[in-house]
């Protein structure tokens, strides 16, 4: 299928492979196969995406293609492991976005129905999957229409127990976990008196890679989000992923610097008595938009929560458990010695996002693409291209 069309994102996506040596030997054949060395006939693939989640009203085309993958870049990706896996294999591309994200109008705004639907017209083994497990269905005020819970067998439940890089946090007293817009109830169960449980979507550790595309941008609670901060999209259960800890450094947390004025102290006790009622109720939807009503009034004075700082000390930790998760941990959730799994990376960094990422960054033209087999690797190079020194980034 040739497009009757330029399209420059297809060539810059073969330039990188053939960049990268890979197949040397048909280079320029018809039997060219660059992810031969990678994906063995037959393999189970999970295209991993940034699909956080869809267009603001308010957000222009540029700034909301700065921090999703783009469908054109997810295509051509798609048509050389399809390549690799060959008629026995299976690809699968998703995420698990926000709770709020509508994954259709995700699909439609980053392009990537087209590719999906060019793949079902022609046969080929390729679906999408959201991999969330609550979604919840909000207007823009916060007021909830309703919560979808779907079937809890597809989340593994993964125990790192001591082997968590949050352990270390815990030898320093009473940690309290969270992650905004859930229970802290909820959190605070998956990661308390030495237990440090991550809920992953069984159609990962299912899989036998997984090939990420990840956006090139900043985040304002790790530093970068690209390859390693991607494997968020990972979990069935948000409220299992520790963001911050509550509270300010003098009370054991990092989820603001300071509080001089006592408002962010404030603010996280009206959100955690939000969180703690039923969604879906009267009452608890009424709350949620009076909460962001108070925190949109608050931003003024008090700029930075919910973690957002360069002070966080427990979301870089959580990145990691999880990466170590999706390379070790079996299909039943139990971590082994030996990988269960390998990892490719390609970055797509066509637009890529600076400023408040990963959900409000500003675009940027970088016209970049950057493909890997190590993780770490590729987000020392992300970080040296976006000018930031990679020994500060945890």
């Amino acid at each position: 299928h040739i497009s009757s069309m330029p399209n420059p994102v297809y060539r810059a996506v073969r330039n990188c492979f053939l960049q990268a040596d890979m197949d040397p030997i048909n280079r320029g054949l018809a039997d060219w196969n660059p992810l031969r060395q990678f994906i063995p006939r037959g393999s189970r693939v999970f295209v991993l995406c940034n699909f956080a989640n869809e267009r603001r009203p308010d957000e222009t085309l540029e700034d909301y293609r700065s921090r999703c993958t783009h469908g054109s870049v997810i295509r051509a990706v798609v048509d050389y492991i399809l390549l690799a896996v060959g008629k026995e294999g299976r690809v699968q591309i998703g995420n698990a976005p926000t709770q709020f994200c509508h994954w259709n109008r995700v699909l439609d705004d980053t392009g990537a129905i087209h590719a999906l639907n060019f793949y079902k017209s022609n046969g080929s083994p390729v679906e999408a999957r959201d991999l969330r497990l609550v979604v919840t269905d909000a207007s823009h005020l916060g007021a909830v229409r309703g919560v979808e819970r779907r079937d809890d067998c597809q989340g593994v439940h993964i125990n790192l127990g001591a082997d968590s890089l949050l352990h270390e946090l815990d030898s320093r007293g009473t940690q309290h976990y969270r992650v905004m817009n859930y229970d802290p109830r909820r959190t605070e169960s998956f990661h308390s008196n030495g237990r440090h449980v991550y809920v992953v979507n069984r159609c990962i550790l299912e899989s036998d890679v997984i090939f990420s595309i990840p956006k090139f941008k900043t985040h304002e609670k790790v530093g970068i989000s690209c390859a390693l901060k991607g494997y968020v999209g990972t979990v069935a259960h948000k409220d299992s992923l520790p963001h911050h800890r509550y509270g300010d450094p003098a009370l054991g947390g990092d989820e603001y610097p300071n509080d001089r004025l006592g408002v962010r102290r404030a603010l996280t006790t009206f959100h955690e008595w939000v969180q703690k009622s039923r969604p879906e109720s009267p009452g608890g939807s009424a709350l949620r938009v009076a909460f962001r009503v108070f925190k949109r009034a608050a931003r003024p004075i008090s700029p930075v929560i919910e973690g957002a700082w360069w002070g966080n000390d427990t979301a870089w930790r959580m990145v990691l458990d999880l990466n170590r998760i999706a390379t070790y941990a079996s299909t039943d959730g139990v971590m082994q010695n030996r990988p269960c799994r390998s990892h490719l990376a390609l970055i797509d960094g066509i637009c890529g996002g600076e400023g408040e990422g990963p959900a409000y960054s500003t675009a940027v033209q970088a016209g970049v693409l950057l493909f890997g087999d190590d993780l770490p690797a590729v987000d020392r190079l992300n970080a040296c291209l976006m000018g930031f020194d990679p020994q500060k980034i945890p």
